[in-house]
């Protein structure tokens, strides 16, 4: 996966993984078991140690999934990786999200309009409200 980039000089841990991701440990633990994030290399002490590669390829899959990319997605989108899918059946997949992420993107740009109307229109009945109240106090 290209972005988010993330660049560490020597691998860290899972804990500093997750710190540097936004994540939690068990998160990450998650979409390895899942097969979404390949199992990074361990150390002599049996850790595991996050290289850039391995980090990247997290960064990757927590940007899918905050554009809501089910587990499912994800789990499909690593196989075809794994599998030795090519560059266009990939991107096939991303394609296909990317036009769902912009259904989403304008059915909630939709129901942001309605709730600022609403807003609009209880902040102009708090106002009336306001200034017919000064009126009286003032009579």
């Amino acid at each position: 996966m290209l972005l988010p980039e993330v660049h560490v000089r020597e691998p860290i841990t899972i804990s500093a993984a997750a710190k540097l991701l936004g994540i939690t440990v068990d998160t990450i633990r998650y979409y390895e078991k899942e097969g979404i994030a390949p199992a990074p290399a361990r150390s002599s002490d049996g850790w595991r140690r996050y290289d850039t590669s391995a980090l990247s390829w997290l960064a990757g899959t927590v940007m899918l999934r905050g554009t809501g990319m089910n587990v499912q997605e994800m789990r499909e989108y690593a196989a075809a990786y794994r599998a030795g899918a090519d560059d266009t059946e990939r991107l096939a997949l991303l394609e296909e999200h990317h036009a769902v992420v912009l259904q989403r993107q304008t059915e909630l740009q939709r129901h942001l309009a309605a709730l600022e109307r609403k807003i609009d229109a209880y902040r102009q009945t708090i106002a009336a409200r306001g200034a017919s109240g000064k009126a009286r106090s003032a009579a």
